[in-house]
């Protein structure tokens, strides 16, 4: 048994994963009784087993090393993967484009361990690009996992309910009860769907978060869980960002229906995708800001929206009502 489990996913990573597999070779492990790190290779073209295994000689294979090959491509298949192996107590789900800072398990360890209402914890990503930022990126900073996630330390609400990925502590013990009382990644059955396989990855966090504050545990953030997050040139373009905005909002849109299902009254829906058209509308309205880059980025995720609303309407009802035995479970069996 360990203390902490790192747990890296990467689809393709070769150019990130020596700087990120480096830093976590050289985290302060003083006074913490285990440390693990688990790879896991998401499908990539060239596998990476023998790359990871190599670097992390070359640095000293400073703590207990697991590396494994999921195939099913998507972020929730390999976070699964990486799952079922880890023997720590504490996670912490490392990108293969992050670097954490030296202190990073001493911060996190020692506010859980001091906390033990905190399910999930959050860091702050502080970017770092081959080129300048441009001047649009401080105002979306978030959608890159970078920037603080609340105005200090400790819960995060009510700025907000989740925190993003990168960095992401969550407790095990938390996720396995999450699990008992009927968890599953709706991502992981969105993208069976050949209609949805070009989605990028992403909501993942938020369904964590979510699945862990359901057991009755509240999600924090801690301004001094530092870590570096690259940037490649490409995801700094103008299109970039407004594409993945409408991905990143088709995932929000499932990940959010945690929190609405968390609030509702009843154990059952029907038709509740059309509902959901309508907040989506009203949604728009409410914050529609004339400005060209917000505009054009809102036109492209709402579309997205409607049409995946469109293709799911005859299975929403029934991820909408697997939430609900989920939250009922969960609230019987709460901690």
């Amino acid at each position: 048994m360990f203390a902490i489990s790192i747990l890296m996913c990467s689809y393709n990573g070769h150019s990130n994963v020596e700087a990120s597999i480096g830093a976590i070779a050289k985290l302060n492990t003083k006074g913490i009784d285990g440390v693990e790190f688990i790879f896991v290779d998401n499908g990539s073209y060239e596998n990476m087993e023998s790359l990871v295994l190599s670097i992390w000689e070359n640095k000293g294979a400073p703590f207990t090393l697991k590396t494994f090959t999921e195939t099913k491509h998507g972020k929730v298949s390999a976070l699964l993967k990486g799952i079922e192996a880890i023997e720590g107590n504490y996670v912490i789900i490392c990108d293969d484009d992050n670097e954490l800072a030296e202190n990073y398990l001493h911060v996190g360890f020692d506010y859980l361990e001091v906390h033990p209402s905190v399910g999930v914890l959050g860091g702050k990503g502080i970017a770092k690009a081959e080129i300048q930022l441009p001047n649009w990126f401080e105002s979306v900073k978030y959608n890159y996992a970078c920037g603080a996630q609340a105005s200090k330390t400790g819960n995060v609400l009510p700025e907000r309910n989740v925190v993003y990925g990168a960095g992401l502590w969550f407790r095990k013990s938390a996720y396995d009860q999450a699990v008992s009382n009927g968890f599953r990644f709706i991502f992981n059955y969105v993208r069976d769907n050949p209609r949805m396989r070009n989605m990028s990855n992403g909501g993942e966090d938020g369904e964590l978060c979510w699945a862990i504050k359901y057991q009755g545990y509240e999600v924090h953030y801690h301004d001094e869980l530092e870590f570096t997050h690259h940037i490649e040139t490409f995801k700094l373009k103008d299109d970039y960002h407004t594409t993945i905005l409408a991905r990143k909002t088709q995932c929000t849109l499932f990940a959010s229906l945690y929190y609405r299902v968390f609030q509702m009254p009843f154990s059952k829906v029907k038709n509740f995708w059309v509902k959901e058209l309508l907040y989506i509308f009203l949604n728009y309205l409410k914050n529609f800001k004339f400005n060209k880059h917000y505009f054009m980025g809102e036109i492209k995720r709402n579309r997205s929206n409607i049409k995946m609303l469109i293709n799911y309407r005859s299975k929403y009802d029934g991820y909408v009502n697997q939430l609900l035995v989920f939250r009922n479970h969960s609230k019987n069996q709460s901690r």
